[in-house]
């Protein structure tokens, strides 16, 4: 006889498949105990065999799963009491309850009341939609009778208890007891009473909403009826009872546990989905290594905050910037490998979800400028010694319309030197250098450097008006320890399945930017930056063996420092997320978070060596020629080799009027802070020239089209 396949048989075939799919994910939840299963993540670095961070649950929450057995009989009495009076005695199902709640819905012509078990609670939330439907509840029903078979009522009441939702707190689910109790009391579960018991029961209805503080006087009615049911079943003797009507209907309010290194966790959290599977953030009993430096990481989280806290001590425009709250974000990385070793997206550690080191797009400002004076350097038309002209420019963009570039401080220094030039972070030579090299090699070199976003050749490009990322920042800074080859940033090494099955390894990137001698140059020139130009401030943390880039955006908006020893890139980020106004320079806002980080933790202090094709010559640093008798220096300069000049200094009569010596160690400071009025000026201008850029790329993209 042929079986006739009608929608009715394929709907529940495909209902019957749904069901048990859901029966097996229940089952590897639950009966497996998934929610309490610990999540260990071991640091790549420490050899001890010990996990640097344990979790729980597929959450990766930061509380331990309560036992049972270690909370006083009225928690889960309270819980019973307030969601299933008849929990112990039902089938997962309550008839009695289910009669009742499908009596009310008749009476109001729609789906008022759920007659939900403990069980029906603990699948729905965690399996299923809150969508109000028959069908969802006929599921909901057919799982929970399932459940109570193949767990005892202990195991599911354990389970509900470190599962059940109390609300949400700054954007973050509070799930369980043990979350409940620490936020709402700021104690551990085992230690509530029979009153803060069944307080936190009373909520669970409408979490977000029927709060104590909210609606105090349902929240006490609901939490005496409780405690009168409790009363009833003989849960709690008289004397209890009694004294617990009289307490204080209030929670007394705590903060919520956090996951240790919250901004790390989560950036770990989002590599794994991105490189694996979703499902492996899912699966109990994992095991992963990440590139974190525990020790690291916990002063790069204390550096970003006494940042920050002595920022808004010290300033009244940052305290009093409105809803924009000021941030800084830090990320250290291993240029030998790209481990990611710290890392911070952000001021406020209870909201790690947006990550500022690889979300946030900002202008780099002056910290660009390395891979401009790179492309010089490899074109071997300039050296560090070359002469540029710091004086007033104006760039001619077409249609009359032209741009006038200025340095910080509104000085023009005549003939520098290309090391000057960098050094103390002048923005008219660096433009001159791009505009003499071609704006087309500076572009092709940034996005050889690692640059994802367009890099657009024009002529503000060598001033870091294109936005990038903080982590392509950090890893085309790589080039320069390294002497030449990028490393990619990564967090995770290793996860491994509960079998211990390996089920993702990292595979290193490295790819060589430059030649080893090249990137010599311009480790040189990043060293004279902390020696004597504008981060010479690092001299306070005892980091003068350190090289790096400042950056400070035209309109003062964004603070960068990106600087380096050989065994790691640290790049720091200041700033507002709405673009309030600043008003300091790197020196002044990202340098100090950078020093104190980079000073509390070990770093190599070895001199990274020259390459072959590097010679070292001594020049007269006015002239940039051949240092002799009667000149000024002299100073010891590095060129590519065939590169280095071969006439002599001016002496004499003339030479003696010439003389200025540019390079002693007398440091070089940028100012700490702007005025209102030049910083509104310099705004006004950093718009103009904005929207003239934005033009100028238009016009490109029209000729192209």
């Amino acid at each position: 006889m042929a079986v006739v396949v009608t929608p009715l048989v394929i709907a529940i075939w495909i209902a019957s498949g749904w069901i048990l799919w859901l029966n097996r994910k229940m089952t590897t939840h639950l009966a497996d105990g998934h929610y309490k299963t610990a999540v260990k993540i071991y640091s790549a670095t420490d050899r001890s065999g010990e996990p640097a961070i344990t979790l729980y649950g597929p959450e990766w929450r930061a509380t331990t799963p309560v036992e049972l057995s270690e909370l006083p009989s009225h928690v889960a009495d309270a819980f019973i009491a307030a969601e299933d009076l008849r929990f112990r005695q039902h089938i997962g199902i309550d008839p009695i309850g289910i009669a009742r709640a499908l009596l009310s819905n008749i009476r109001a012509g729609e789906i008022t009341q759920g007659g939900s078990t403990i069980n029906q609670q603990l699948i729905k939330s965690l399996f299923l939609t809150h969508e109000r439907t028959y069908t969802r509840k006929i599921i909901e029903a057919i799982l929970a009778v399932q459940l109570d078979v193949q767990l005892t009522k202990k195991e599911i009441l354990e389970a509900y208890l470190n599962e059940v939702y109390l609300g949400h707190q700054r954007g973050t689910a509070i799930l369980g007891i043990d979350e409940g109790a620490r936020l709402f009391y700021g104690k551990k579960p085992e230690d509530l009473t029979a009153a803060e018991s069944a307080l936190i029961a009373s909520i669970i209805q409408a979490p977000n909403r029927d709060t104590p503080e909210k609606r105090p006087e349902l929240a006490k009615t609901r939490r005496d009826r409780i405690l009168e049911r409790m009363r009833e079943r003989e849960w709690i003797d008289e004397e209890d009872y009694r004294k617990a009507l009289d307490s204080r209907a209030r929670f007394r309010g705590d903060a919520l546990p956090q996951r240790p290194f919250p901004y790390y966790v989560a950036a770990l959290r989002s590599e794994i989905e991105e490189k694996t599977r979703a499902k492996w953030l899912r699966t109990p009993g994992i095991s992963i290594v990440a590139e974190i430096d525990p020790k690291m990481q916990e002063q790069a989280e204390r550096a970003v905050s006494s940042g920050l806290g002595r920022l808004k001590r010290s300033h009244s425009w940052i305290r009093n910037a409105g809803k924009d709250e000021i941030h800084s974000a830090l990320l250290s990385v291993d240029p030998r490998t790209g481990g990611v070793r710290a890392l911070v997206g952000g001021g406020d550690p209870a909201a790690p979800r947006f990550d500022r080191t690889s979300m946030m797009r900002r202008q780099p400002g002056s910290a660009f400028k390395p891979f401009t004076y790179l492309a010089a350097i490899e074109s071997r038309k300039m050296t560090p010694a070359t002469l540029l002209l710091d004086s007033p420019l104006t760039v001619d963009l077409g249609g009359k319309e032209s741009w006038k570039p200025h340095n910080y401080d509104e000085k023009f220094r005549g003939r520098v030197t290309l090391r000057e030039a960098f050094e103390k972070s002048l923005n008219v030579p660096a433009v001159r250098v791009s505009r003499q090299i071609g704006l087309k090699r500076v572009s092709r070199q940034a996005e050889e450097a690692g640059f994802s976003g367009e890099i657009p050749a024009i002529p503000a490009i060598s001033l870091g008006v294109a936005e990038v990322t903080m982590r392509e920042l950090a890893a085309a800074y790589t080039i320069f320890p390294t002497l030449g080859e990028r490393a990619e940033p990564f967090l995770l090494t290793e996860l491994r399945d509960k079998e211990g099955e390996i089920v993702y390894q990292h595979e290193e990137k490295r790819e060589r930017v430059t030649s080893p001698a090249v990137a010599y140059v311009m480790h040189s020139l990043l060293r004279g930056v902390v020696r004597r130009g504008t981060a010479s401030r690092l001299s306070r943390y005892g980091m003068r063996h350190a090289a790096g880039k400042t950056g400070t955006t035209s309109d003062y908006r964004d603070a960068w420092f990106v600087g380096y020893t050989p065994d790691l890139v640290t790049a720091v980020w200041v700033g507002f997320d709405r673009g309030t106004p600043l008003r300091l320079s790197s020196a002044e806002a990202a340098i100090p978070v950078w020093g104190t980080f980079m000073s509390r933790i070990e770093t190599s202090k070895k001199e990274i060596e020259a390459p072959e094709g590097v010679i070292v010559r001594s020049i007269d640093p006015e002239s940039g020629y051949v240092w002799g008798e009667g000149c000024p220096g002299p100073f010891r300069e590095v060129f590519l080799s065939g590169t280095a000049p071969t006439r002599d200094c001016p002496k004499g009569f003339f030479g003696r009027i010439a003389r200025r010596v540019l390079f002693d160690d007398e440091s070089f400071d940028e100012p700490a802070a702007i005025t209102f009025d030049k910083f509104r000026r310099w705004a006004h201008e950093a718009d103009q020239e904005r929207q003239r850029v934005e033009r100028w790329i238009d016009r490109i993209e029209r000729i192209f089209d």
